[in-house]
Protein backbone atom coordinates (compact mmCIF):
# COMPACT_ATOMS: atom_id res chain seq x y z
CA UNK A 1 0.00 0.00 0.00
CA UNK A 2 1.46 3.42 -0.92
CA UNK A 3 2.26 5.87 1.85
CA UNK A 4 -0.92 7.59 3.03
CA UNK A 5 -1.78 11.06 1.82
CA UNK A 6 -2.01 13.33 4.90
CA UNK A 7 -5.22 14.78 3.46
CA UNK A 8 -6.66 11.28 2.90
CA UNK A 9 -5.29 9.12 5.71
CA UNK A 10 -7.75 6.33 4.88
CA UNK A 11 -6.69 6.23 1.24
CA UNK A 12 -8.50 5.87 -2.04
CA UNK A 13 -9.12 3.08 -4.52
CA UNK A 14 -11.36 2.05 -7.37
CA UNK A 15 -15.00 1.63 -6.42
CA UNK A 16 -16.38 -1.90 -6.51
CA UNK A 17 -20.00 -2.99 -6.70
CA UNK A 18 -20.45 -6.68 -5.90
CA UNK A 19 -16.86 -7.31 -7.00
CA UNK A 20 -17.15 -5.38 -10.27
CA UNK A 21 -15.48 -2.08 -11.11
CA UNK A 22 -17.91 0.83 -11.38
CA UNK A 23 -17.84 2.99 -14.50
CA UNK A 24 -19.14 6.57 -14.29
CA UNK A 25 -18.90 9.31 -16.84
CA UNK A 26 -16.75 7.20 -19.14
CA UNK A 27 -14.16 6.40 -16.47
CA UNK A 28 -13.60 4.22 -13.46
CA UNK A 29 -15.23 5.54 -10.27
CA UNK A 30 -13.13 6.00 -7.15
CA UNK A 31 -13.87 5.61 -3.47
CA UNK A 32 -12.12 7.70 -0.81
CA UNK A 33 -11.78 8.10 2.93
CA UNK A 34 -13.98 6.13 5.30
CA UNK A 35 -15.92 4.50 2.44
CA UNK A 36 -12.60 3.24 1.03
CA UNK A 37 -11.69 1.74 4.40
CA UNK A 38 -15.04 -0.06 4.63
CA UNK A 39 -14.61 -1.44 1.12
CA UNK A 40 -11.04 -2.60 1.84
CA UNK A 41 -11.94 -4.26 5.15
CA UNK A 42 -14.96 -6.00 3.61
CA UNK A 43 -12.70 -7.37 0.87
CA UNK A 44 -10.31 -8.67 3.56
CA UNK A 45 -13.16 -10.57 5.20
CA UNK A 46 -14.41 -12.02 1.91
CA UNK A 47 -10.97 -13.15 0.70
CA UNK A 48 -9.85 -16.60 1.85
CA UNK A 49 -6.56 -16.41 3.76
CA UNK A 50 -3.55 -17.09 1.54
CA UNK A 51 -5.43 -16.82 -1.76
CA UNK A 52 -4.02 -13.39 -2.72
CA UNK A 53 -1.02 -13.99 -4.99
CA UNK A 54 0.54 -10.67 -4.00
CA UNK A 55 0.22 -11.12 -0.22
CA UNK A 56 -0.16 -14.64 1.15
CA UNK A 57 -0.91 -13.21 4.63
CA UNK A 58 -4.02 -11.38 3.40
CA UNK A 59 -7.59 -12.53 4.02
CA UNK A 60 -9.75 -14.35 6.53
CA UNK A 61 -8.69 -17.79 7.76
CA UNK A 62 -12.04 -19.23 8.76
CA UNK A 63 -11.46 -22.89 7.90
CA UNK A 64 -10.24 -23.95 11.34
CA UNK A 65 -13.29 -22.46 13.03
CA UNK A 66 -15.59 -24.60 10.90
CA UNK A 67 -13.67 -27.82 11.55
CA UNK A 68 -13.17 -27.29 15.29
CA UNK A 69 -15.30 -29.49 17.55
CA UNK A 70 -17.97 -27.63 19.46
CA UNK A 71 -21.21 -25.88 18.77
CA UNK A 72 -22.20 -22.59 17.26
CA UNK A 73 -20.87 -20.64 20.25
CA UNK A 74 -17.34 -22.03 19.77
CA UNK A 75 -17.58 -21.35 16.03
CA UNK A 76 -18.54 -17.73 16.66
CA UNK A 77 -15.79 -17.25 19.26
CA UNK A 78 -13.12 -18.61 16.88
CA UNK A 79 -14.47 -16.54 13.99
CA UNK A 80 -14.56 -13.43 16.18
CA UNK A 81 -10.86 -13.87 17.03
CA UNK A 82 -9.95 -14.42 13.40
CA UNK A 83 -11.97 -11.40 12.26
CA UNK A 84 -10.23 -9.18 14.81
CA UNK A 85 -6.81 -10.51 13.69
CA UNK A 86 -7.66 -9.99 10.03
CA UNK A 87 -8.98 -6.43 10.35
CA UNK A 88 -6.38 -5.29 12.88
CA UNK A 89 -3.71 -6.18 10.30
CA UNK A 90 -4.78 -3.15 8.26
CA UNK A 91 -2.64 -0.17 9.36
CA UNK A 92 -5.63 2.18 9.03
CA UNK A 93 -7.47 0.36 11.84
CA UNK A 94 -6.91 1.60 15.37
CA UNK A 95 -9.31 -0.84 17.03
CA UNK A 96 -11.87 -3.50 16.21
CA UNK A 97 -14.45 -2.43 18.78
CA UNK A 98 -17.20 -5.00 18.29
CA UNK A 99 -17.97 -8.16 16.31
CA UNK A 100 -21.50 -9.53 16.35
CA UNK A 101 -23.23 -12.27 14.40
CA UNK A 102 -26.74 -12.74 13.08
CA UNK A 103 -27.69 -16.19 11.90
CA UNK A 104 -30.51 -17.56 9.86
CA UNK A 105 -30.95 -21.28 10.55
CA UNK A 106 -32.82 -21.70 7.26
CA UNK A 107 -29.62 -20.89 5.32
CA UNK A 108 -26.09 -21.76 6.33
CA UNK A 109 -24.87 -18.17 6.52
CA UNK A 110 -23.67 -16.02 9.41
CA UNK A 111 -23.95 -12.27 8.90
CA UNK A 112 -21.05 -10.53 10.62
CA UNK A 113 -21.38 -6.93 11.77
CA UNK A 114 -18.13 -5.24 12.77
CA UNK A 115 -17.59 -1.88 14.42
CA UNK A 116 -14.15 -0.45 13.67
CA UNK A 117 -12.32 2.63 14.88
CA UNK A 118 -10.18 4.08 12.10
CA UNK A 119 -6.74 5.54 12.60
CA UNK A 120 -8.21 9.05 12.32
CA UNK A 121 -10.58 8.36 15.26
CA UNK A 122 -13.78 7.94 13.26
CA UNK A 123 -15.91 4.86 13.82
CA UNK A 124 -17.59 2.90 11.08
CA UNK A 125 -19.47 -0.34 10.64
CA UNK A 126 -19.20 -3.04 8.01
CA UNK A 127 -21.17 -6.16 7.26
CA UNK A 128 -20.20 -9.40 5.53
CA UNK A 129 -21.71 -12.84 5.12
CA UNK A 130 -19.77 -15.96 6.07
CA UNK A 131 -21.05 -19.36 4.96
CA UNK A 132 -21.22 -22.07 7.65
Amino acid sequence: MPSPDPLEPLGHSLLLDDGDLVVRGGGLAEVRGLANLVQALTLRLLTPYGSDRCDHRYGLSAGAAFTHPGGTRVLKDLLRLEIVRTLAADPRVREVAEVTFTEDPAVRVLTVQVLVEALDGRTTALTAEVEV
